[in-house]
């Protein structure tokens, strides 16, 4: 048998790159749909809707402080919405002017941080209304005046009522995330 016929004649032993790479990426594809995503997703989702939030929050008062009119926001656990709002503060009840629209896509400012695709899942979870007044008790709604400073404000008078705890309160695959405007100063923070 010549040296030639000798190579050819050997078995062959072992795997090429490119069958080593469909099995490994495979592989791959299967545990990606087999391990379930956990807690990083729950972090995630639940950072970017507290953001979300007080981003709402910091533009509603941003509005006011560079108009000089009153602007607020309405945070409900029933329809799962944050709307950030204009309002006339001379009629009895104070009234929306409408819904503002968002600097960045244009659209109204209402979002719901249940369905959102980034946020979907997430619920905002308090029992009460999130807003909590001196001598008025809860709202759903915050307004911020002229100066930026949070209140209610009722009537063209106006009494107001001064903003004295607030407690936005995201949910997600039991994870928790707390929104809260600062009496006075209306200060965002998420916690």
């Amino acid at each position: 048998m010549s040296p030639i016929q000798a190579v050819g004649s050997q078995q062959r032993r072992g795997y090429t790159l490119l069958e080593l790479v469909i099995v490994v990426s495979v592989l791959g594809i299967i545990a990606a749909i087999v391990v379930p995503n956990t807690g990083a997703d729950s972090d995630e989702k639940l950072r970017l809707a507290a953001e979300e939030v007080a981003g709402a929050i910091r533009f509603a008062r941003s509005e006011t402080l560079r108009t000089g009119e009153v602007h607020g926001l309405t945070v409900s656990q029933v329809t799962q919405k944050v709307t950030v709002k204009k309002y006339d503060v001379t009629t009895d009840p104070i009234s929306s002017l409408g819904t503002l629209i968002h600097p960045i896509d244009k659209q109204p400012y209402d979002f719901n941080v249940n369905t959102k695709s980034t946020t979907r899942g997430v619920t905002i979870s308090n029992s009460q209304d999130v807003f909590s007044y001196t001598g008025l008790g809860e709202r759903r709604s915050l307004i911020f005046d002229a100066y930026g400073t949070p209140k209610w404000i009722v009537g063209s008078g106006p009494t107001t009522y001064l903003l004295s705890d607030s407690n936005i309160e995201l949910s997600f695959k039991g994870q928790q995330r707390v929104v809260r405007v600062a009496a006075i100063t209306g200060r965002v923070t998420v916690q």
